[in-house]
């Protein structure tokens, strides 16, 4: 009787997400020619076929780049401008080139350093996929700051990568001088349509095959929180790295592993921050809700919330020049220039105009 429940509400979700599917199809048809171009020939479009590496490298890596081999990765990078350090990691599914705007602007003050995290962009994931989860990710952007012999600086982080940035401050605190949390993942929360849709059977199988370019512009639009301010370059960065050779099952393993990040209740070591904090989110962020930023202002002892109006998961890419404005602010005056949230979360933020 319990199994025959179980089947049922198995394929009552599998009906409910393929309704989805369908309809988010449908509304995300403007989304068909971006996905189309993005892709060099039939069989990417159909998400069928890895793209060669000589073309993404053609396209993603260049003078500035970097490789360093680090616990069985090969970590692109890359080291910009001169001054006090910082380090950028971006998001799930991502790349460095996330971070562009803000690399332009800081690197004529700063040495800005930007990575492509294990598992993605030119990096790409380990021989062996059992190695990949949250402490190796952790773990080697640990060994990646010994070998670039890195002593004190600031770190930011979007997303995954905010997850990653505050788990590393929480255990190298000696380190991490300031720290900037973008739409940062890591408290229980309900995940998105999509993303049920995708650790669902059978998509979390065929996954392992197939990424068509279309589910990765309608996952990128709803991430945002205006889809008309998606330019092109990044619609075909995020289809080309998600086919790149391996990317395919190093995606689907992402999943399962925010899901099961987002399902732990087990208390997070993030009290143990010491470094003053900003925490940055788009107010129609629906993958990560700004409400979860009231679990890091209980937690971190010295954080600031800034939040902006009408922008989705990754403000760094949909209003570069209003969080740039920010970090500015930081980085020169610290958090005394952002006021304090109180009472409610939709009351008591900081919001940018």
């Amino acid at each position: 009787m319990l199994t025959g429940v179980l089947h049922m509400r198995s394929t009552f979700r599998f009906l409910a997400l393929l309704a989805v599917a369908a309809t988010l199809f449908l509304s995300g048809c403007s989304s068909v020619g971006s996905a189309m171009k993005a892709s060099p020939s039939l069989a990417n479009a159909a998400g069928l076929a890895d793209i060669p590496m000589p073309y993404l490298e053609e396209r993603y890596v260049n003078e500035d780049s970097r490789f360093i081999d680090v616990n069985g990765y090969r970590i692109h990078y890359r080291d910009q401008g001169e001054g006090e350090t910082i380090i950028l990691l971006h998001g799930i599914f991502s790349s460095l080139q996330t971070w562009d705007a803000w690399v332009a602007e800081l690197s004529r003050s700063h040495r800005v350093i930007a990575l492509d995290m294990p598992g993605f962009g030119m990096t790409g994931g380990p021989e062996n996929l059992d190695d990949f989860d949250e402490d190796n990710i952790v773990n080697t952007f640990a060994k990646f700051v010994e070998h670039l012999d890195l002593e004190n600086f600031t770190l930011a982080g979007n997303s995954f990568g905010g997850y990653v940035a505050a788990r590393y401050a929480a255990q190298y605190g000696n380190r991490v001088d300031r720290l900037i949390l973008v739409d940062p993942l890591g408290y229980p929360q309900e995940t998105p349509l999509l993303m049920n849709l995708g650790t669902a059977f059978p998509f979390n199988f065929l996954g392992n095959y197939v990424q068509p370019p279309l589910i990765v512009t309608l996952s990128l639009r709803n991430a945002y929180g205006d889809p008309r301010r998606m330019q092109d370059k990044d619609v075909y960065r995020y289809v080309h790295m998600a086919q790149r050779p391996g990317a395919k099952p190093i995606y689907m393993k992402t999943l399962e592993m925010v899901e099961e990040r987002t399902e732990n209740e087990a208390p997070l070591p993030f009290y143990r921050i010491a470094a003053p904090t900003l925490l940055m989110w788009g107010k129609d962020d629906s993958w990560v809700p700004v409400e979860l930023a009231t679990h890091w202002l209980n937690d971190l002892s010295h954080a600031r919330l800034v939040t902006y109006e009408g922008v989705g998961h990754m403000p760094m890419e949909e209003a570069p020049d209003e969080t740039l404005r920010d970090v500015r602010r930081f980085l020169t005056n610290g958090l005394a220039v952002f006021p304090e949230p109180a009472g409610d979360i939709d009351e008591g933020v900081a919001q940018a105009n």
